[in-house]
């Protein structure tokens, strides 16, 4: 069971005792971990990240330092990250690749003298023709440690397809007996509230569509199966549907192990989700450069 980051937001403002956007009703939070929309502080010699239609739309900015620690997100213990992303452009690119030139991570260490920094001459008032400035409204962020549990754990065992398991859950669930109880525990230690303003860590969200009987398409799942495409060139694997189910979950259960989901929100607009995922290793390291950039449209 995965312990993750959900931080809502509150405009400056607004009173401190006023209830968090994005977190459940009555959930408090007091210590400010970062803030979204505005200006970013930025190093002198940084340039204002830009991709190939020009300057970034600034999201976001986390203080690493003030950030809970949780296991198995090893974020630096100190200095800010800054999240730019053109969710629009980066979503139409229709290729992955190319839509990293619209998203970026930026890691300042703790230390390096920054300033509030205006937007680039050239930036759009509003950018990719939408209704937004390009500059958002600001808001304080805030966090909490929350959990969850797979959205499958708490389906029958013996029912079929959207209220049952597949094969290869109903072998993980035969490993928890006490599964229904851990469902209901976790339910009512860290209820669910609207959609956190921004997630680190946990399960990358879905956007609604199923790519299996038993499986939401994701960032992961997507690994997976290029993964076992790419171990099968001719195209056929020789296994019955069944059993490249099967596989493609065990892979898939690696991949969550490889790949974090290190951050997700929503950039402004409803319809659109940001997300960030990251190698382990990468994130270990510190090489924010490799986070990968996974916009998805949810209508």
């Amino acid at each position: 069971m995965p312990a993750l980051l959900h931080l809502g937001r509150r405009p400056p403002q607004r009173r401190p005792h006023r209830s968090l956007q994005g977190l459940p009703p009555g959930q408090t939070a007091d210590i400010r971990v970062g803030r979204a929309g505005g200006l970013p502080e930025l190093p002198p010699d940084l340039p204002w990240p830009a991709g190939l239609r020009g300057p970034l739309p600034f999201v976001a900015s986390f203080d690493c330092a003030t950030l809970p620690k949780v296991d198995g997100l090893a974020l630096p213990p100190d200095g800010t990250l800054l999240i730019f992303l053109d969710h629009e452009s980066a979503y139409d690119t229709c290729d992955r690749d190319e839509e990293q030139q619209y998203a970026r991570i930026v890691h300042v260490p703790a230390g390096t003298d920054s300033v509030v920094t205006d937007p680039p001459d050239d930036a759009p008032e509003r950018p990719s023709h939408t209704q937004r400035t390009f500059v958002g409204p600001e808001s304080d962020l805030f966090a909490i440690v929350h959990a969850a549990v797979p959205h499958w754990l708490n389906n029958d065992e013996d029912r079929e397809y959207e209220n049952g398991l597949s094969d290869f859950q109903a072998r993980v669930a035969r490993t928890l007996p006490h599964r229904k109880e851990l469902c209901t525990l976790t339910g009512e230690l860290w209820p669910d509230g609207s959609s956190p303003a921004f997630q680190f860590s946990g399960y990358s969200g879905d956007i609604g569509e199923m790519a299996t009987d038993h499986l939401f398409t994701t960032p992961e799942l997507t690994i997976a199966e290029e993964n076992l495409k790419a171990w099968h060139e001719d195209g056929e694997s020789g296994l019955s549907p069944e059993q490249e189910d099967l596989l493609l979950e065990e892979e898939l259960q690696q991949v969550e192990k490889a790949w974090i989901p290190l951050v997700q929100f929503t950039p402004g607009d409803d319809v659109y989700r940001g997300r960030f995922l990251i190698r382990q290793e990468n994130l270990a390291a510190r090489r924010f450069d490799r986070a990968v950039s996974w916009t998805a449209f949810t209508e």
